[in-house]
């Protein structure tokens, strides 16, 4: 029973990226918010943001960062005898940056950048729209 419980809740957690994430816009000066809930991980989408009397819409693209591979060797000696062995190394990506780049119907286009962490599936970022304002974006 006891692994049973283990199984399902190692599979919720992998799966919690899967319903969507929260995304969170405040102005910096207007205090004027939006939110909107969806999949940051791949692969990119259409997306709405609202903000004051605009809808902002437009594409949105997140990239994974570089892993990594490491290579090492060892070499013992013992007397007139030696051993070598070679290892290899895998990194795995946990985390990359996005964009999403909107325009509304009156012609005002709002442009945005974050980094997200795969680990703890949360983000942070800035907007600008074409109007002047700033934004700071939160991903959780």
């Amino acid at each position: 029973m006891k692994r049973c419980r283990v199984f399902f809740a190692l599979c919720a957690l992998a799966l919690s990226g899967c319903a969507g994430h929260d995304v969170y816009l405040v102005g910096r000066t207007t205090g004027l918010t939006a939110h909107n809930k969806f999949r940051i991980l791949h692969p990119g989408g259409d997306v709405s943001f609202r903000i004051g009397d605009e809808i902002y819409t437009g594409h949105w693209v997140y990239m994974e960062g570089g892993g990594s591979v490491g290579l090492g060797t060892a070499t013992t000696f013992s007397g007139s005898r030696s051993v070598t062995t070679t290892g290899m190394a895998v990194g795995l990506p946990t985390g990359g940056n996005g964009t999403f780049i909107g325009s509304s119907p009156s012609g005002a286009t709002l442009r945005c950048s974050f980094d997200f962490s795969e680990w703890n599936l949360k983000g942070l970022g800035i907007c600008r729209d074409s109007k002047g304002e700033t934004y700071d974006l939160q991903i959780d």
